[in-house]
């Protein structure tokens, strides 16, 4: 009779821990998920560990980035972590799923992004100067080691691109970045949609080791403004064009030029 009610007790104590482990409310675990956050703050926490809500997500200055959800597998008990997040905030949102692959290495992935850049580069740009347009990014997936992307597959779009001075507004157009990486080495180009007052096309390279960019960029009717800032980032050509060609880094003095990809159908400076 005693060991009956043993068994029947432990199996009420295998039941209660399943129960609190599946509907583990999220305020319980908070400081265990801010240590995580790098200096990130949760407030107003609310829902469990695997689906929950907090109502702020609070920058290390104390800036509130917007309201975040998440969903975590439960696999994670069994150390295959994967985690599905969405901000909306004053600069946008942004949502993606987690995937743990090693000690090393996570990869992000289904990644969306549609940000307010005036909102989004008000703290880091010289006073009186703003980005304004949309940025968006639409599936992308990467691979961080540490915080470096050792894979990478994305686009992104500048859509309504324009630069706010002090005293003057310069207008780009709708830019487009394409960027891939393997082992560590990412590669990309810029470009304009063809329609804009820019004509831009670029290139360029990152690694650990160096970097190297060559872009190149005219107005596409005479237009004094536009014309004077690109003259401040270098010598302009006989017909108008800015060409900036720079390289820096441990392998600056060894890396090879990577050969054009320009489409035939895209005009180009």
């Amino acid at each position: 009779m005693n060991r009956s009610r043993a068994v029947l007790a432990f199996v009420a104590l295998l039941l209660l821990a399943a129960l609190l482990v599946a509907f583990l409310p999220a305020r319980w675990v908070k400081p265990q998920l801010e240590a995580r956050l790098h200096g990130l703050r949760l407030e107003g926490v609310s829902g469990t560990l695997w689906q929950g809500h907090a109502d702020k997500l609070l920058a290390v200055h104390g800036d509130d980035l917007g309201r975040l959800d998440w969903q975590l597998s439960r696999r994670a008990l069994l150390g295959d972590t994967q985690l599905g997040l969405a901000l909306v905030g004053p600069a946008g949102h942004f949502s993606g799923q987690m995937r743990k692959l090693d000690a090393q290495r996570v990869e992000w992935s289904q990644l969306h992004v549609e940000s307010d850049l005036v909102a989004l580069t008000e703290r880091f740009l010289p006073q009186g100067t703003r980005l304004r347009g949309t940025l968006a990014i639409d599936g992308g997936r990467a691979v961080l080691q540490g915080r470096w992307p050792v894979e990478l597959d994305a686009q992104a779009h500048w859509n309504g691109a324009q630069l706010l001075g002090q005293d003057r507004t310069l207008d780009f157009g709708n830019l487009q970045l394409q960027a891939s990486g393997e082992g560590g080495v990412v590669q990309g180009s810029l470009q304009d949609d063809g329609n804009g007052p820019l004509q831009l096309a670029g290139q360029f390279d990152l690694s650990p080791l160096g970097w190297h960019y060559d872009i190149k960029a005219k107005p596409r009717q005479p237009d004094p403004a536009l014309s004077q800032w690109l003259a401040g980032f270098g010598p302009m050509g006989a017909d108008g064009t800015m060409h900036l060609k720079r390289r820096g880094g441990i392998a600056a003095g060894s890396s090879k030029e990577r050969p054009s990809k320009e489409h035939p159908s895209k005009e180009h400076p």
